[in-house]
């Protein structure tokens, strides 16, 4: 019994396109070394990106907890969801009016019990996909389609959008004490949209796996998980980035192009303990963001992680800690920005929530871009959060 803290070696074809084997060009690659000391040059965000706001509507039947997740920024619409509440919320994307919301938290089969995964929604198809127990599909409006019977309670999970077919899907490590053994070598497996069943297991295999997690010990024969959260797995447009623990490689996995690596590292993350990850925190056409941490169980240090640009075409790699000058006004040694969160966007753009009070604020400060001051006039401070989109210049 357990409590929660919270603090493929075959080669197969992918839409038309062979899945390149996980090692096969890892020596060809360039190689990220955690050990050197990379050039520095300092960055503000508003320098390197434009800025948009959209303010989501706000009602006393339209109110968003703190606990409020920016799932997907598309062409039309905003979809953010309530993990323990189980509100669905669907805005418009460019004037921010709530579309639909709906809430089927319950115990009958087209229900869900709470939001385990997160939500991914499709746009093209206009369905939502919540994922709790199992994947249940519903309409933007929020009617029942059908329940894909993959249980994610089994082995946590983490689930992307891929294509118009099908789900990539992450099973972790398993660290309940007995129960080792049962995790998985090939952990990434692509699923159908229409019914859960599997298409095809990706070619990242893992002969030994790391996790995030440990388990702690409690009387009674009790245990809790205990965890140091960050995206491994992100999205880049269409494409995922897959950035494993327990690989030496980084990896772009694209539905046109199928499995490519893009990055090794050195020394491996198979050398030591405790273990230096790296964590993609953005991508666009001409680069990648990548934070490292050092996954101390023992000895965790909060703060900003140390940011890295690797330029795609040239594999040149410096440390850019990169200043928000909208809402960090601390001096460059400590301020360090980061997307807030991963959600699936287009291509070359982040988002996330910005609480109303802290837009306010930096109006006050007159420290907006974009569109931020237009907003701001409009805001009081128990205003449901802004979207605050990102769009990186190329």
């Amino acid at each position: 019994m357990k409590t929660t803290k919270l603090l493929l070696v075959i080669p197969f074809i992918l839409m038309g396109c062979q899945i390149i084997n996980a090692q096969s060009k890892a020596g060809n690659l360039p190689v990220f070394d955690f050990s050197k000391n990379y050039p520095q040059k300092k960055m503000r965000l508003q320098e390197m990106a434009d800025i948009e706001y959209v303010p989501l509507e706000t009602t006393d039947d339209i109110l968003l907890s703190d606990g409020a997740v920016l799932s997907a920024v598309t062409d039309k619409y905003i979809l953010v969801h309530e993990t323990r509440h189980g509100d669905i919320f669907v805005f418009d994307r460019n004037t921010g009016k709530l579309y639909s919301h709906f809430n089927h938290k319950g115990q009958s089969g087209q229900e869900y019990t709470w939001i385990n995964v997160g939500t991914i929604f499709d746009e093209k198809k206009e369905e939502i996909y919540v994922c709790s127990q199992y994947i249940q599909v519903y309409s933007l409006k929020g009617d029942y389609k059908r329940t894909l019977k993959i249980n994610t309670f089994d082995n946590e999970m983490s689930i992307f959008d891929f294509d118009d077919e099908s789900l990539l899907i992450y099973e972790g490590v398993i660290i309940e004490p007995g129960r080792e053994k049962k995790t998985k070598t090939s952990p990434y497996r692509l699923v159908s949209k229409k019914d859960g069943s599997l298409i095809s297991v990706l070619d990242i295999h893992f002969t030994e796996r790391y996790s995030n997690k440990i388990p702690q010990k409690l009387e009674n024969n009790m245990w809790r998980a205990f965890g140091i959260y960050y995206p491994q797995n992100i999205h880049y447009g269409p494409d995922l980035m897959i950035a494993d623990i327990s690989s030496d490689t980084l990896y772009q996995l694209s539905p046109s192009k199928g499995l490519i690596p893009l990055l090794t590292r050195t020394p491996s993350t198979h050398a030591a303990e405790p273990r230096n990850i790296w964590i993609p925190l953005a991508t666009t056409d001409k680069y990648m963001l990548i934070g490292t941490l050092l996954l101390d169980f023992n000895n965790l240090k909060g703060g900003p992680i140390p940011t890295f640009m690797y330029e795609l075409k040239t594999g040149e790699i410096k440390k850019v800690p990169i200043l928000d000058a909208e809402y960090d006004t601390r001096a460059w040694s400590q301020g360090r920005w980061s997307p807030e969160g991963s959600p699936a966007i287009a291509r070359n753009m982040v988002a996330e929530l910005i609480q109303a009070s802290a837009v306010i604020d930096a109006y006050h400060g007159k420290r907006l871009a974009g569109n931020g001051d237009k907003i701001a006039k409009k805001l009081v401070e128990d205003d449901n959060p802004v979207v605050r989109i990102i769009k990186f210049k190329l």
